[in-house]
């Protein structure tokens, strides 16, 4: 990483020395700010099974106490076995989001500028603090925020709350430009908890965690990437909540709890990943008319450690040790592609326990567009430690597999389709349709049906409009 580290600063360094020696003022273009974003407004029919929450969840649970199932206080009722209820099929969901585009240009070529992306509809239902205090999910809140500066020649740095090169900014065969993203798309919106079936491992969950970005100009079709976060935190004031050091102190390396933070279910909001980094090759060009795009890349970090027994700095996670590659071809308004990764993450980039197999998923997708219509679908199936290892020994360093998963592993499996049509220059007609669905031997995905159910589902039909602008 201190290579990585070093060449950049070269990089900034050659960058700003070129903009330092650049013409005055009557030579320079003044930065410009554009305001964009968009409003997707969409109804959904909903299929799901599960009818209870987090068995753990009370409303005396603190926010951020580690082995506290729930993750924060609620004001919901609760049993022995957990919070029951009965859910709707029908629901209404609203997306605004609006960016903030800062660009400029120097006579001698360099860009520079920045972005603001302010998302609502963000937060998962209502944060409760107490009776009269909560955060609802309409609240606003920074998506990415970062600068850039850039030159043809020398390639682009950007610095603030964005992707990384492998999160989404040079990957290749995610085919995701029809409906709302198929199987990536808005369903999720439309979910609750009761059997998992809202986070999905693409690479956009890795999130836009503070980080330091540099991508290389294209050579001969080629260009080069890389990314580096100290931490899985964004944005300012990268406290503890309550003084108390846990998960969501993103500059704690060790504390108790750690391990923790690799319980599947919480990912990338919890999790423990320490010195991130990215990097990417990639190559796009045309061949005898057919529009080609591979990429191949690494994502690697540490991790915290746990400090559970005795105060004793103990390693009980793996770090995100994930190969991934994919390609895509474009040719007469068809666009198909396919992307696969393999290394130790839980899915949605959690961390896993020491001992923990590796896990694996493959997406894949075609699209096709004939003038205002475009019509595609895409699946996804992914295989992940879930489960997994129950217990680890911290004074031994055994892990000891749950007896009732044996080898079992959560197989994540999901497909959709969809369609939108342009109406006006912005403006789109959408419908969809995703099914999702969990399995996993040896766990209940529904405990409020009688017998041990295996398998968790979501089926979602979704009608609705985007306007872009």
């Amino acid at each position: 990483m201190r290579k990585i580290l070093l060449g950049t600063t070269a990089v900034v360094s050659a960058v700003v020395g070129a903009a330092v020696m650049a013409p005055e003022a009557s030579a320079q273009q003044a930065p410009t700010v554009r305001i964009g974003g968009s409003i997707q407004a969409y109804w959904g029919y909903i299929q799901q099974s599960g009818q209870q929450s987090d068995p753990g969840w009370s409303p005396t649970t603190p926010i951020g106490v580690p082995g506290a199932n729930g993750g924060g206080a609620a004001a919901a009722p609760t049993g022995p076995t957990g919070a029951f209820g009965r859910l709707g099929k029908h629901d209404f969901v609203t997306i605004p989001q609006f960016s903030v585009i800062v660009t400029g240009k120097l006579a001698n070529g360099i860009t520079y500028g920045g972005n603001i992306d302010l998302t609502f509809n963000n937060q998962e239902s209502r944060a409760v603090i107490n009776r009269n205090v909560g955060v609802s999910r309409s609240a606003p809140a920074v998506d990415e925020a970062y600068v850039f500066i850039a030159h043809p020649r020398l390639g682009q740095i950007r610095f603030g709350d964005e992707d990384g090169v492998m999160g989404g900014l040079m990957n290749s065969g995610w085919i995701t430009g029809f409906g709302t993203g198929g199987v990536f798309g808005v369903w999720e919106n439309f979910q609750t908890r009761q059997n998992g079936n809202r986070t999905q491992t693409a690479p956009g969950g890795l999130g836009d965690n503070s980080k330091i970005v540099y991508m290389t100009p294209q050579f001969f079709g080629f260009d080069f990437g890389a990314s580096y976060a100290p931490n899985f935190g964004s944005m300012g004031q990268h406290g503890c909540i309550s003084d108390a050091v846990n998960t969501f102190c993103d500059r704690a390396y060790a504390f108790r709890g750690a391990t923790d933070a690799a319980i599947p279910v919480r990912g990338g909001e919890l999790a423990a990943r320490r010195n991130e980094w990215q990097v990417a090759a990639r190559w796009r060009g045309n061949l005898a008319g057919v529009g080609l795009a591979a990429t191949a890349g690494y994502i690697g970090s540490g991790t915290a450690l746990d400090m559970t027994l005795d105060n004793r700095q103990i390693r009980t996670l793996n770090g995100l040790d994930v190969w991934q590659v994919g390609v895509q071809a474009s040719y007469m308004g068809f666009t198909a592609g396919a992307a696969y990764f393999r290394g130790n993450t839980n899915f949605f980039w959690g961390n896993t326990i020491r001992g923990s197999r590796p896990g694996e998923q493959l997406t894949a997708g075609l699209a096709y567009t004939a003038g205002p219509l475009t019509v595609g679908a895409n699946f996804m199936s992914g295989l992940f430690e879930g489960n997994g290892p129950s217990t680890f020994d911290p004074t031994t360093g055994a892990v000891t597999r749950n007896a009732t998963a044996g080898r079992a592993r959560m197989r994540r499996w999901g497909m959709g389709v969809g369609a939108n049509y342009t109406l006006a220059p912005g403006l789109s007609l959408i419908a969809e349709y995703v099914h999702h669905s969990i399995r996993e031997q040896g766990t209940d995905q529904d405990v409020g049906r009688a017998g041990p159910q295996n398998r968790g589902y979501s089926n979602t039909f979704i009608l609705g409009t985007r306007l872009a602008f």
